[in-house]
């Protein structure tokens, strides 16, 4: 569907509308968020939040696909280089700590998706979710190549290999957070310090079997 009506709207009014409802949708299930409280809140009829996105459905899936956008941007310090394995990952982490924190409520409305069961949004959820997912797994391997390149290998073998285990091994750990976390996201924030020395603990017993 098009919102080439909405996205005429003047600056203000659009991003009232769009943080009012990702708002909203970081509280609540989707089946629980009330339209007529986001109308409400916004100042205008149900019938012209309709004219913009035909439905609640569609204003929904436009909610997490903005909030998405925010919570992947890109900042030139994404591809800057540096000369420690630790620091280019852990400056990737922080950066990406920073937007969430910037971001609260695209943070949280992405949490409350990932564990909506609503059957009506299911299928366009998941592939935005997987469209995420693929940007994010893109970027990942681009930064753990640029970290592995500061790396002294014991051989001069391809580092092909030593990039993919490192990202499948980072992500499974990340991921033990994730979990751990799910219900209270702010506290996987308010413990990121702690995370990434376990992380760094968890990979130097890989990198002290593969350098020198």
């Amino acid at each position: 569907m098009s919102f080439a009506t909405f996205e005429k709207l003047p600056k203000d009014k659009k991003e009232y509308i769009l943080s009012t409802g990702i708002k909203e949708f970081s509280q609540k299930s989707y089946k629980d968020v009330s339209t007529d409280i986001i109308t409400q809140k916004c100042h205008i009829s149900k019938g012209i939040l309709f004219h913009y996105f035909g439905s609640k459905k569609n204003y929904y899936l436009y909610c997490l696909e903005k909030a998405l956008e925010r919570l992947t941007l890109t900042t030139k310090e994404d591809t800057v280089g540096g000369n420690d394995f630790y620091e280019i990952l852990f400056a990737s982490m922080n950066r990406k700590i920073s937007i969430c924190m910037q971001y609260k409520d695209e943070m949280h409305m992405v949490n409350m998706v990932s564990r909506e069961v609503s059957v009506e949004i299911a299928q366009e959820k998941t592939e935005i979710i997987r469209r995420y997912l693929a940007g994010v797994q893109a970027e990942s391997v681009q930064t753990i190549r640029r970290a592995v390149a500061t790396l002294n290998f014991k051989t001069e073998e391809s580092n092909q290999v030593t990039i993919e285990g490192l990202h499948i091994y980072i992500n499974a750990v990340l991921n033990k957070y994730l979990v751990q976390y799910q219900q209270a996201p702010n506290e996987f924030f308010e413990n990121s310090e702690k995370i990434k020395a376990e992380l760094k603990a968890y990979l130097d017993v890989m990198l002290y079997g593969i350098c020198k």
